[in-house]
């Protein structure tokens, strides 16, 4: 988790606003080992001087693990966590035995969890949810109005020839589910990808995507239309590419006002381990 200063304080005062239900010793205890860095440098002094504007940023306290989902964040308002690919966001009818909203009203024993958001079954990474109905509408609002920030790691096949650029289109979807451009405009939902190139190899390119709107399928659509499908999507690629037997699209960052507490929260979910087949290894990218 990232906090920017916007006032000078010390780092203890910083760390009890990013974290208000933790106690000193706990904090201090981060402190100690190491886990807080200011404006990427450890520091270990709880009486540190934070200057308005440096980040604050951390190894969180703990980290748990539930039927494979690991919970990056929790407070008495929000969850957030790191989504495993092949997994289904929200259930798609009644059937649906195994989704990521149901295993996080089980982990926490409650059913006052909502979606706010989703991400598609083959994708990994970032996603957040309400706990108590009092978030519930200020995320929607959010996510609406797209007051936030989406970042995605994409690895598509071919050449992307630029190094950065915008894909645009309105997007429609279709009978059997699928999702297509239309560029008649009054048709379809405006959807707007931004992507950047970080790297380049004889069969791939390697993306950051940045979404302006959260269309259904968007990256994904945008993505083959411009000739260059995400590598394992079935859906919308080539289905005999599948070196790692999932789709290679990840939820990267999710950075965005918490709906209660008013705060700027940046969430983030470290390149795949099986994205290592290509190279990348699994950290956290640079912004």
């Amino acid at each position: 988790m990232k906090y920017i200063a916007t006032k000078t304080t010390t780092l203890l005062d910083a760390l009890q606003e990013m974290y208000p239900d933790s106690s000193k010793s706990t904090l201090r205890k981060m402190l100690k080992h190491h886990r807080v860095y200011v404006d990427g440098i450890s520091i270990i002094k709880s009486n540190h001087p934070v200057e308005i504007g440096q980040e604050v940023s951390d190894i969180p306290i703990t980290k748990t693990t539930f039927r494979g989902v690991e919970i990056l964040y929790e407070d008495r308002d929000i969850i957030v966590v790191n989504k495993p690919a092949k997994m289904l966001s929200t259930p798609l009818d009644e059937r649906d035995s195994s989704h990521l909203l149901g295993i996080l009203r089980e982990h926490f024993r409650t059913q006052n969890i909502f979606a706010v958001h989703r991400l598609d079954k083959e994708a990994s990474g970032v996603m957040v949810f309400a706990r108590g109905k009092n978030a519930v509408k200020p995320l929607n609002v959010l996510f609406k109005k797209h007051d936030l920030t989406r970042e995605y790691i994409a690895i598509v096949q071919g050449t992307v020839k630029d190094d950065k650029g915008t894909w645009e289109s309105n997007l429609i979807e279709l009978e059997n589910y699928n999702v297509r451009s239309t560029y008649n405009d009054e048709e379809g939902k405006k959807a707007i990808t931004h992507y950047s190139v970080f790297r380049r190899s004889a069969k791939f390119s390697f993306l950051k995507i940045t979404l302006e709107t959260g269309r259904k399928h968007q990256i994904r659509v945008h993505c083959k239309e411009a000739g260059n499908p995400i590598v394992g999507d079935k859906r919308y690629g080539d289905k005999t590419c599948d070196p790692i037997k999932r789709m290679c699209l990840h939820a990267s960052t999710l950075e965005f006002v918490h709906p209660i507490k008013e705060k700027k929260m940046t969430f983030t979910a470290p390149i795949p381990q099986p994205f290592s087949k290509f190279g990348l290894m699994p950290k956290v990218m640079s912004r």
